[in-house]
């Protein structure tokens, strides 16, 4: 339990470990992102404002010459409504470049930068109202000045511009810097997410393995406990059905006797005894019979004292008598030398097989064949009856379970094949023993057809109730 309670504490801190680095990295992410694009942005609007004040400071220029130039006064108008744009368009731009300034170097630069234009410009103003003869007076001094305003404040928008570019630079500078900080404590937490990952795997993997071998442990204990149950039942089974055969039958047999010889001397003088002591004589065989039928059912001494062989030949008829199923039975006389527990477990799994197909296959047809192929011994048990289907009716039958236990101690198999409306056929595989694997080979040579008979007392028994 203490284990238990220290892995689901590990794993949650695991998983909390793991939401807070998604989280920080998903937050830290969306900031950078955010300010990286802010960085950009700004970057670019004031690039666009220099490129748009510089451009501003030489459409004025040009707009300024055209009109002293140009001698017609009726397009005076049109020259103050341009220049008018211009001007607007400059303050626009000193509007944009104003938030980009960081310091006080910055703030300076962009006052005299706005200074120098307000100084270009506002004369300007003033020459657009000048007559024709003021125009050509004062053109060229104006043009000269203009020209030495224009390149200062050229100069002055390149001192800008290089100062905002490092600006930028510094910005860019410090999230790289933050970025680098956070790659490298989002490793160092991501490396004590892996040892605790890896340390809650192992202690998780000690404990599956620890509950792995405890529960092999067990299943071990309980297969042995089975098989114990099962030889003291067979040991039970062999001791009832004896002292049925032996006492109780003896002794019904004797009281046959007894009330046979009774008969006769009281047959002439009283007729009502005489019914009376038949009809005695008859319950007593019915008894006697059914003593034996529950000592064969209980194990068929036959199967002791004769063999497998005439073990399955007697339950295949008996079967075949009590449900009416015709049942063909193929058994390798060579069965009959395996030990008793091999042909204990044969004679148990051909009994259950049997048994369900008469109590639920409906079937008319069983055949049964047990050959001795390579070292294995080979059952079928296959009917024509109304089959089920395997993928939903749950195998935890007990005759079921039983055969496979059975067959699984002495370390061979079981499967199960069947279809709705096909019949169902049951197969097994038992490792035939090396202690009898040269008297089994043994008999199989004899039994071949090209070397005569079987030294063994019966042949091949081929048997069809």
């Amino acid at each position: 339990m203490r284990r238990s309670i220290v892995l689901t504490a590990a794993f949650a801190a695991l998983l909390v470990v793991i939401g807070a680095l998604a989280i920080a990295v998903w937050s830290y992410a969306n900031r950078e992102q955010a300010r990286v694009a802010a960085l950009h942005t700004a970057h670019v609007d004031t690039d666009n404002a220099l490129a748009s004040l510089r451009e501003n400071v030489y459409l004025t220029g040009i707009l300024i010459r055209d009109y002293l130039y140009d001698t017609d006064p009726g397009y005076a108008q049109q020259y103050a409504s341009k220049f008018e744009e211009i001007r607007k368009s400059t303050v626009a731009s000193f509007h944009v470049l104003a938030p980009a300034t960081q310091n006080g170097v910055e703030s300076s630069a962009l006052e005299r930068l706005h200074d120098e234009v307000n100084a270009y410009l506002d004369p300007i103003r003033l020459v657009l109202d000048w007559t024709p003869q003021q125009k050509a007076a004062g053109r060229a001094e104006f043009l000269r000045g203009s020209l030495r305003s224009r390149e200062e404040i050229v100069a002055l928008s390149g001192q800008m511009e290089q100062l905002i570019s490092e600006n930028f630079s510094r910005e860019r500078a410090r999230i790289i810097s933050a970025d680098r900080e956070f790659r490298s404590s989002l490793a160092w937490a991501t490396g004590l997410a892996l040892l605790l990952g890896l340390g809650i795997a192992a202690l998780t993997l000690g404990r599956m393995m620890a509950l792995e071998r405890r529960s092999q442990a067990t299943e071990s204990e309980l297969r042995r406990m089975s098989a114990q149950v099962r030889t003291a039942q067979e040991q039970e089974r062999k001791y009832l059905s004896r002292e049925l055969h032996d006492q109780v039958g003896q002794m019904l047999t004797g009281l046959r006797m007894e009330l046979s010889t009774l008969a006769p001397e009281r047959e002439d003088a009283d007729s009502e005894l005489s019914a009376r002591i038949a009809h005695a004589k008859s319950i007593v065989e019915q008894t006697l019979g059914i003593v034996r039928n529950i000592a064969m059912l209980l194990r068929p001494s036959m199967l002791d004292d004769l063999g497998l062989t005439p073990a399955l030949t007697w339950l295949a008829k008996e079967i075949s008598r009590s449900s009416g199923i015709e049942i063909e039975a193929d058994v390798d006389p060579a069965l009959d030398l395996l030990p008793d527990t091999h042909r204990t477990c044969l004679y148990r799994v051909v009994q259950e097989a049997l048994t369900n197909v008469s109590k639920h296959a409906g079937a008319h047809k069983v055949d049964v064949s047990l050959r001795v192929t390579g070292g294995w011994v080979v059952g079928t048990i296959a009917d024509n009856g109304c089959g089920f289907d395997t993928t939903t009716t749950p195998g935890d039958g007990l005759g079921l379970m039983g055969m496979e236990e059975r067959v699984r101690e002495l370390g061979g198999h079981v499967r199960v094949i069947s279809t709705l409306g096909q019949g169902t056929r049951v197969e097994f595989r038992l490792p035939v023993p090396r202690t009898a694997q040269g008297s089994v080979a043994e008999e199989i040579h004899d039994s071949h057809p090209d070397r005569g008979r079987s030294r063994h007392r019966t042949d091949r028994v081929e048997t069809s109730a």
